[in-house]
């Protein structure tokens, strides 16, 4: 019964952004990462958002204050790959470009890295990525092998770097995850993710409506958002 009313408390209550604070965070190899913080409790776990191509920490706007209110503190990362999302510019992305540091989708692993690092510093708790299209991908690849990751929610992740076999990497993934997409990208998913081991992994698709490609289709403008949310705060709650 207390699931069944946290989740109706998280789809039904009204999104507030208090708290909301900038921080900059640093990359190994020196660039400067602009990031979002929710704060829920500094003792508590992190979740971090990190969004799909052409995009920035704006595509998060509305989905990470429903985690901040189940209790994670939220680092909503812009990565050096990326563009504007719901009229926010990705600055490190322009950063990067200014300062003529490499800047391809792969290259933005160095800046997921970087936020692992300051959340688990801050909470002594591993964390769990959230990430959409390219950077769904790239959570589940740097998951693998870093004990600070306890889990992986991967909005529509997929083989976007050329001569890199995002399958094979994942041969053996044993951490817990959730991953989803549109009800097309299931086939494509399923085959992503057939060499993984994970025992408490969940490959969701919608039933009732066909979804969208990535994380948008959180948003309360998505017909199909409610039964995402559904099935991914249930997951969150499995953890």
């Amino acid at each position: 019964m207390r699931k069944l009313v946290i989740i109706f408390l998280v789809l039904s209550f009204p999104v507030l952004s208090s708290g909301q604070e900038k921080l900059s965070l640093s990359a190994s190899d020196g660039l400067e990462i602009t990031a979002d913080f929710y704060q829920a409790d500094p003792f508590q776990p992190y979740m971090i958002f990190m969004h799909q191509a052409g995009s920035s920490r704006g595509e998060y706007n509305e989905i990470a204050p429903r985690f901040l209110k189940m209790g994670y503190n939220c680092l909503v990362v812009d990565l050096r790959s990326g563009g504007e999302m719901n009229y926010i510019q990705n600055e490190t992305a322009n950063r990067a470009k200014q300062e003529n540091i490499p800047h391809s989708m792969l290259d933005a692993r160095r800046d997921v890295a970087a936020a692992v690092d300051y959340a688990f510093k801050a909470s002594g708790k591993p964390v769990i990525l959230f990430g959409s299209s390219y950077s769904a991908t790239l959570a589940l690849e740097e998951a693998i092998s870093d004990p600070k990751i306890q889990a992986v929610i991967a909005f529509s992740p997929g083989e976007y770097f050329p001569g890199h076999s995002v399958k094979e990497t994942l041969a053996g993934f044993k951490k817990p995850y959730f991953v989803t997409g549109s009800l097309d990208e299931k086939p494509y998913i399923e085959e992503l993710l057939s060499e993984t081991n994970s025992g408490s992994g969940t490959i969701f698709s919608p039933q009732e409506r066909p979804g969208r490609h990535g994380a948008s289709t959180l948003w309360k403008e998505e017909p199909s958002s409610s039964e995402y949310w559904l099935a991914l705060i249930m997951f969150i709650r499995s953890l």
